[in-house]
């Protein structure tokens, strides 16, 4: 099975996609490596699973349209996984654009690649 994990380098996504790896399964994983936290844990995160050749990393921004369409018409995805998010209350009163681009339109464009692509799950 292909699969599209979109916060890969996330505690959740990277833990998802070591499971997803070990079960045999192929991983695009997708994530913009933002600083909302250290960002050297987020890449120690994918050095452990780009040393499989089933997993691909993908530097991307879920808010960015024509990026997001452009992934989804290059691949086959049977699944795909949204985990990107601007995670906390308190950081959504301090930087409400982030909040609303990643969780809100980043969203959006990934239920678009889905519904194009004729995903079902």
């Amino acid at each position: 099975m292909k699969l599209l994990v979109t916060g890969a380098a996330g505690f959740i996504g990277a833990a998802l996609s070591r499971l997803l790896l070990k079960r045999g399964d192929h991983v695009v994983g997708v994530d913009d490596l933002n600083n909302y936290y250290d960002v050297n844990l987020k890449k120690a995160r994918l050095e452990g699973l780009t040393s499989s050749p089933r997993f691909r990393f993908q530097k991307l921004d879920i808010s960015n349209r024509d990026l997001i369409a452009d992934l989804f018409s290059s691949s086959d995805f049977d699944v795909v996984v949204n985990l990107a998010a601007q995670a906390g209350v308190r950081y959504s009163i301090e930087n409400p654009s982030a909040y609303v681009d990643t969780n809100l339109v980043g969203f959006g464009n990934i239920l678009e690649g889905c519904r194009n692509q004729g995903i079902n799950h």
